[in-house]
């Protein structure tokens, strides 16, 4: 008999559903539960409620809440929130309010009703892709920013400690006049090498950030 246990299965990413209608919130459950980890709120207040210590990805939002309404609830969570992806969903026949929400960045998508099961499905997919796709990028420039710190952490301060420690030497146990002279020398080397480094950090930058490899294209230089 094996011992060997079997692979953990990918974590759900989660979803919360807001909707004070219990009929429409069981329909919704239904539809996602089968990819995401779910979450229900009956209104704008309880959401926030629920949304405390938990990693919620989207938020699948009815406009007409008790309360506040599905769009005020959810520009004001993105101004404490801005990760979150939010899909709000709604009767009503004005859409330009809720158009106007989605240029600016308020709202990820909106799904008019009645909105077949497909429809949500896909709206909640994209909404998860956006937020994954921000949190890789956002994961990528600290990871590029500690590599930027590391190299000129091992780079520059090594080699100014040494410098350093051989101008105290000299002073020790040197003559005075050569002590200055050396000193100078290690001065300007000091420089010498700040501005190399710098130099160093610039081309790194322009080739990571803007993909120009200007050691190798001579025709700038031209």
């Amino acid at each position: 008999m094996s011992n060997q246990s079997a692979p953990r299965s990918k974590e759900k990413d989660a979803v919360l559903i807001v909707d004070d209608d219990a009929f429409m919130l069981k329909v919704l459950y239904r539809v996602l539960q089968n990819d995401y980890t779910l979450y229900q709120a009956g209104s704008a207040e309880e959401a926030v409620e629920v949304l405390r210590g938990r990693n919620v990805k989207a938020i699948l939002c009815d406009h007409v809440l008790p309360g506040q309404t599905g769009l005020d609830f959810l520009i004001a969570l993105r101004q404490r929130n801005a990760r979150i992806k939010s899909v709000l969903f709604s009767a009503a026949l004005e859409t330009e309010q809720f158009i106007k929400a989605i240029n600016h960045g308020q709202v990820f998508r909106f799904i008019k009703k009645p909105a077949s099961p497909t429809d949500i499905l896909s709206a909640v997919r994209e909404a998860i892709r956006q937020y994954d796709i921000e949190d890789l990028q956002q994961q990528i420039q600290i990871d590029q920013k500690d590599i930027d710190k590391q190299l000129y952490s091992t780079a520059a301060p090594y080699w100014l400690y040494r410098l350093r420690v051989i101008a105290q030497q000299s002073f020790r146990y040197g003559a005075p006049l050569f002590g200055n002279v050396l000193a100078l020398l290690l001065a300007l080397g000091v420089i010498a090498l700040s501005v190399g480094i710098c130099i160093m950090l610039i081309l790194y930058f322009v080739k990571s950030y803007l993909g120009i490899d200007i050691l190798h294209n001579s025709h700038l230089f031209n």
